[in-house]
C-alpha cells in the first residue's frame, strides 16, 4: 500500500498569458502541502530589471511593510490584482478556485467540472494571510485549511496563478501555463500533478 506524501514544497515561475502586454515582471508561486489538508501558499512578484520597481503595478499601501490582513469574503476578486489557486481532485473534474487580494479579501468557489458551478463553499474557513509589500517586491503568504470541504486525503492537482493590475487599469494573467490561445485558469491541462 503506498503512503500520501506528509509534506510537499515546490516554487514554480508564473508566466503571463501575454509577455508583450504585460508588465515587466518576475512572479512565483509556492506551495507546501501538509498531511492532513492543509495548504501553505507564497506568491511573489517582483520587478525584472534589478534597478526596477512596483510602481506600475496596482497594489494597496500597507504600513508597516508586514502585516497579517483580515479581509472579508467577497466576490469577483479576480477583477483586480489577485492571488489564485485552482485546486483539482486527482482523477476527477471536481475543483475549486479559491481567491485572495493583496488586503486580504478572499472566495472559495467549487466546480463538478470545466466552469461548471462556481458556487461559493459556505464551510470553508477564512485563510489566514499575510502580505509584506515594498516599491520593490510584494509577497503574499497563505495557510489554507482545505479540511471542511476536501473529499479525499491526498494532495490536489494545482493551478497556481495571478492576475496582476496595472494602475492604468490593464490586467495581465500569469499561470504556471497557458495551454490554450486566451488566459483561461480553469484549464486542467495547466494544473501541477504531484
Amino acid at each position: 500500500m503506498s503512503r500520501h506524501p506528509v509534506m510537499v514544497r515546490q516554487v514554480c515561475p508564473l508566466l503571463p498569458q501575454d509577455p508583450q502586454e504585460s508588465p515587466d515582471l518576475l512572479l512565483s508561486a509556492e506551495f507546501v502541502w501538509r498531511e492532513g489538508g492543509i495548504l501553505e501558499l507564497s506568491y511573489n512578484l517582483r520587478p525584472a530589471q534589478r534597478d526596477g520597481d512596483l510602481l506600475a503595478v496596482s497594489l494597496p499601501s500597507i504600513q508597516p511593510s508586514s502585516v497579517p490582513m483580515q479581509g472579508d469574503r467577497r466576490d469577483e476578486l479576480w477583477k483586480h490584482s489577485c492571488f489564485e489557486a485552482f485546486i483539482g481532485v486527482p482523477g476527477s473534474q471536481q475543483y475549486w478556485e479559491f481567491n485572495v487580494s493583496p488586503l486580504g479579501h478572499w472566495n472559495l468557489y467549487s466546480f463538478e467540472r470545466y466552469r461548471q458551478g462556481g458556487f461559493g463553499l459556505v464551510e470553508a474557513l477564512p485563510p489566514s494571510v499575510t502580505v509584506r509589500q515594498t516599491r520593490w517586491d510584494c509577497r503574499c503568504d497563505v495557510v489554507l485549511d482545505l479540511r471542511p470541504w476536501w473529499p479525499i486525503e491526498g494532495m490536489p492537482e494545482l493551478g497556481l496563478t495571478m492576475v496582476v493590475e496595472e494602475i492604468n487599469g490593464r490586467l495581465s494573467y500569469w499561470a504556471l501555463s497557458h495551454p490554450g490561445d486566451a488566459a483561461d485558469f480553469h484549464d486542467r491541462r495547466s494544473f501541477l500533478i504531484c
